[in-house]
């Protein structure tokens, strides 16, 4: 059976998109990523004292492509995939895009390659690399549905966040 089929029966079966709602999410800005000391610290309440971004002066020119930036934000998720009593929790968010070449162009950054979602924790401004699955993590742990069911339903939900965010980035930016 082809799994494409397979896929769209259990998905018309279980109705993933009925699991959760969540509130619009809130874009509340984003951090400049320009050198490898903010890789380190990106997601952090602290950025890093000696950070090389701070100390050099970057001139963009002509060039039509910005620099690396992560975008953050957060939204409310109500899900049934947790008990009635912990159904409702706060997400934070990072999304951005993976550069691989040594050559860029602009479309390299109007393509957002990752979304980060996880629950908040002390000194997170947003989820940094380390906190990629955490959402996910936290689902599997305290749901009570097979683990198919909980990551068909994060899928379908990581999905729509990642439309709405891409667009909505995409009208402020205008990429």
């Amino acid at each position: 059976m082809n799994d494409s089929l397979y896929f769209k029966i259990i998905d018309w079966l279980i109705s993933p998109e009925d699991w959760y709602s969540y509130t619009e999410p809130v874009l509340e800005g984003y951090r400049l990523i320009a050198s490898k000391t903010d890789q380190l610290n990106a997601g952090s309440i602290e950025t890093a004292a000696g950070s090389d971004s701070k100390k050099i002066e970057r001139q963009f020119g002509m060039n039509p492509v910005k620099p690396y930036r992560d975008y953050y934000g957060y939204f409310r998720l109500i899900t049934k995939l947790l008990p009635e009593e912990d159904c409702e929790l706060e997400v934070k968010f990072a999304i951005g895009y993976t550069i691989n070449n040594k050559l860029v162009t602009a479309d390299d950054y109007s393509n957002f390659g990752w979304l980060r979602m996880a629950k908040p924790k002390q000194g997170m401004v947003y989820p940094n690399l380390s906190d990629q699955k955490q959402l996910l993590e936290f689902l599997l742990a305290h749901s009570r549905y097979p683990r198919f069911i909980i990551t068909r339903v994060y899928h379908y939900l990581q999905f729509e966040i990642y439309e709405k965010l891409v667009k909505a980035i995409s009208e402020r930016e205008k990429l």
